[in-house]
């Protein structure tokens, strides 16, 4: 018995090693704000759309399967908190990628939340109070908006009801038809 579990536990941490595995790791809470870009005035009811993928290791260098995703709405300071999915021990799952999205606002996103802090791209932009990242979106012009089109869809319908209906307001804005979700 002793010997298997030192087995087991060796090819535990040969996996956690090579990538394959994060040994232990805490996802989340995600803190944000998002902001104005211009006017630096805090956005309430930004859609924040949270997804997690499991990295799957393979030969030719590994693929993503969706595993889950979560939405919230920011409140009157602009703030949101989105929980994560709690204590990960030997897991493949990747840390939360994030979408936020306002009507008449330039998307942010679709990316890791980690990416934030180590990508030279957002570091410039996104700015850090503790754990919150404030977050700023621009406001678009009407040209803009019809260029820009629509953000990714990035998980199931049923997981992301409050985008929808926030992507309905701009489709409507920009004489669209809304996305039917009864099919």
């Amino acid at each position: 018995m002793r010997t298997f579990t030192l087995i087991l536990l060796t090819a535990l941490l040969a996996l956690a090693l090579s990538g394959c595995l994060y040994p232990v790791r805490y996802d989340g809470p995600y803190l944000g704000r998002v902001i104005d870009e211009e006017t630096r005035e805090p956005i309430e009811g930004v859609v924040v759309l949270g997804t997690w993928d499991i990295f799957h290791n393979n030969l030719a260098g590994g693929n993503h399967t969706f595993y889950d995703a979560r939405e919230t709405v920011t409140d009157k300071k602009g703030e949101f908190t989105m929980e994560g999915m709690g204590l990960r021990v030997f897991s493949n799952l990747e840390p939360m990628s994030v979408l936020i999205f306002k009507s008449g606002y330039k998307y942010l996103g679709s990316t890791s939340w980690p990416a934030f802090k180590i990508s030279t791209y957002y570091r410039d932009r996104i700015k850090w109070e503790g754990d919150r990242a404030i977050l700023p979106i621009r406001k678009l012009t009407m040209a803009e908006r019809k260029q820009q089109g629509g953000p990714p869809i990035e998980a199931p319908e049923s997981k992301m009801q409050k985008m929808i209906v926030e992507l309905n307001k701009d489709r409507i804005d920009l004489g669209l038809k809304p996305i039917d979700i009864r099919r």
